[in-house]
């Protein structure tokens, strides 16, 4: 938990130093903060083992602003810079697609310095008249501010669901807890979390109570019983305990997965049956006829057992009903990973590093696709620096035995529809994928047309977070999907499940109909550290909600078969 608090401090130290126009120093934050959110091992446990400083970005002086937040539970640094920006100006920073440079000038123009101030000024029109803004540039900071509320209420998946392991495995060591599941919409593997809902069986609820409210990670106790606590964490977030009586759990856990609308139905199937649900179980009348296990509480209910994922009301109970629910892509399953980042443009690791690290997971093939040159924020490559490039990946394969190292490139999309590089360039690699990765704002019709002749190119092979959201941050482009999903098959394209936290895109609506369409997909971490690959998880929950089979995700097949799924190419 403390790995997320820390990188999301440097990345406000970040914004707070290039609002005072201090040169350099934005940059090792931010750096430093990717790869402390992106790492599995807990930060407070390497700094026990002294090896902060071996933390790709993390130099002794950062290494010290990381022991004193270990120490103490914040960083001086942050409170010092605040203090020197006047009014509330640090909280413009947090509104997606302002940046400390506008907000310097919209406070400088209009004393614009909070929250309040700015909605204000663009809800009357005061901002469309400053140069370089615009009545559009006013329409998407209100647009912001928006987005900025709705992340503050619902966090990331790939926040909640580390955390919520990690006070289960808390709860889970105690003598008294029997069994416990994570519930809620963490469970459904949902894109944003609420609250987080913890369920378990045991004979004494009011020890697992009493250490449950004491957690180290508890700020307040919001309720306290013997069936049900609830707390808030110390990062704002609520998470709510109840303890259920064995022959009961697999009825409330069925419960409090949801979602509610799934729910509903469930429980109209079940009067039309002559039964009752609810948490407590199934019932005829006050005789208990399911509940132990959920499995049993479907099967009462005339239906075949379906996945956490798709309870969503979708059309998943009319398939449960008539037994035909496909069997969903498994979290096991996956194969490889046709996007990642190396030194060679914006990652933290060697291309041998994240070969080895992708090896011990398991994986027969990954695919390194460092940034082309239009991409220079990202240390987008040229022509004369590709080409050292792949030698480097070809030496890299040879020296780590036992996994297939493609050659492969994250090739701009330019607003033409041209690529950033020619044709003879795309052809010395073994994969191409392809990108949005300017120009978000585009007319549909254009944005749809610079799409679809992208995807025509002959070399293209994969197209990357398709629609560009970050969730609770930017929407996503406007474009006409069917369109591009259509020209996708017809050139056999592959349409990417980014798995990164922050992208989870495609979402899972679209997935949905992606495959209506005929597509077939890869889910790649999109990983720019060693660590950024266990994201994969993520990306396989998507899939999973978007209902997909194996069959339909090409990096969930073994080396030998994969030939059969890229056009002019023996892999």
């Amino acid at each position: 938990m403390q790995n997320g608090e820390i990188a999301a401090i440097f990345y406000q130290i970040a914004d707070l130093l290039e609002l005072q126009d201090v040169p350099f120093k934005p940059q090792a934050y931010r750096k430093a903060a990717r790869q402390l959110e992106s790492m599995s091992d807990d930060i407070e446990q390497v700094a026990k083992e002294g090896k902060l400083e071996e933390i790709p970005g993390v130099g002794k002086a950062l290494a010290e602003k990381i022991q004193e937040y270990i120490r103490t539970g914040k960083i001086k640094h942050l409170e010092e810079l605040k203090k020197k920006v006047p009014g509330n100006l640090d909280e413009l920073l947090a509104v997606p697609g302002l940046g400390p440079k506008r907000a310097v000038i919209l406070y400088r123009k209009l004393k614009v310095d909070s929250l309040e101030d700015l909605e204000k000024a663009a809800s009357l029109g005061k901002i469309r008249n400053i140069e370089g803004f615009g009545e559009k540039s006013e329409q998407e900071i209100l647009k912001g501010i928006s987005l900025l509320r709705r992340g503050q209420e619902r966090m990331l998946l790939g926040v909640a669901l580390p955390i919520a392991r990690e006070i289960a495995k808390k709860l889970q060591e105690l003598d008294e807890v029997q069994k416990i599941e994570i519930g809620g919409s963490i469970r459904r593997r949902a894109e944003t979390i609420g609250d987080i809902d913890l369920l378990i069986t045991s004979t004494k609820p009011q020890k697992v109570m009493d250490f449950f409210t004491s957690m180290p990670e508890v700020e307040r106790t919001l309720a306290k019983g013997d069936t049900k606590s609830s707390v808030l964490l110390g990062n704002g977030k609520q998470v709510d305990l109840r303890i259920v009586e064995n022959k009961s759990f697999g009825a409330a856990l069925q419960y409090f997965t949801g979602n509610k609308d799934h729910n509903v139905k469930l429980r109209t199937i079940a009067i039309k049956k002559g039964l009752k649900l609810s948490e407590y179980g199934l019932f005829r009348k006050n005789k208990l006829v399911a509940g132990k296990t959920e499995q049993e509480v479907y099967a009462a209910l005339g239906m075949k057992y379906i996945e956490p994922e798709m309870r969503e009301n979708q059309g998943e109970i009319e398939l449960a009903i008539k037994g035909n629910l496909s069997k969903l892509i498994g979290y096991g399953d996956m194969k490889g990973d046709f996007q990642m980042h190396t030194k060679f443009s914006d990652g933290v690791n060697t291309i041998k590093e994240m070969a080895i690290a992708a090896k011990q997971l398991g994986y027969e093939y990954i695919a390194i696709t460092d940034h082309s040159k239009s991409e220079r924020i990202a240390n987008g490559m040229d022509e004369k620096r590709l080409l050292q490039y792949v030698q480097e990946i070809r030496k890299a394969e040879k020296e780590v035995k036992g996994i297939r190292i493609f050659v492969s490139c994250e090739v701009s999309i330019k607003v033409d529809g041209s690529l950033d590089y020619s044709d003879d360039i795309l052809k010395k690699l073994d994969i191409v994928s392809v990108s949005i990765h300017s120009g978000f704002k585009m007319p549909k019709e254009t944005m749809t047309q610079r799409i679809c002749s992208a995807l025509q190119n002959k070399y293209v092979d994969i197209f990357n977070h398709p629609t560009g959201r970050y969730i609770n941050l930017r929407d996503p482009y406007d474009f006409d999907f069917d369109k591009m999903v259509e020209t996708s098959v017809k050139n056999k394209v592959h349409l990417e499940i980014n798995a990164s936290p922050e992208r989870l895109d495609l979402k899972d609506s679209l997935i949905r109909r992606a495959k209506e369409l005929g597509a077939k997909f890869t889910v790649s971490t999109d990983a720019h550290s060693i660590n950024g690959l266990v994201a994969m998880e993520l990306g396989v929950a998507m899939a999973r909600r978007g209902w997909l089979e194996k069959k339909d995700v090409v990096n969930a097949h073994g080396l030998k078969e994969l030939s059969k799924f890229f056009k002019h190419k023996n892999l």
